[in-house]
């Protein structure tokens, strides 16, 4: 189930919403009840650079630019 975020056209409400079905996507601001609030896309995003970064605990190597951290070279 895709969860993706909305904003609303009126307020400036940022906003969430878990569906299954495009039929349920929400029509309305949670806040000011404004219709037709404005896609932005997934409400997460990851950046494979931070997480290789995050698992590295062990070296420095991914710093360096060096591909000796098997986490760096498994990509």
């Amino acid at each position: 189930m895709p969860i993706l975020k909305y904003r609303c056209t009126s307020c400036g409400k940022e906003f969430a919403k878990i569906f299954s079905n495009p039929d349920n996507a929400p029509q309305a601001c949670p806040v000011c009840h404004a219709s037709n609030p404005e896609e932005l896309g997934p409400a997460f995003r990851y950046d494979q650079e931070m997480i290789r970064r995050a698992l590295c605990t062990s070296c420095d190597e991914c710093d360096s630019g060096e591909v000796a951290c098997s986490v760096k070279s498994s990509s």
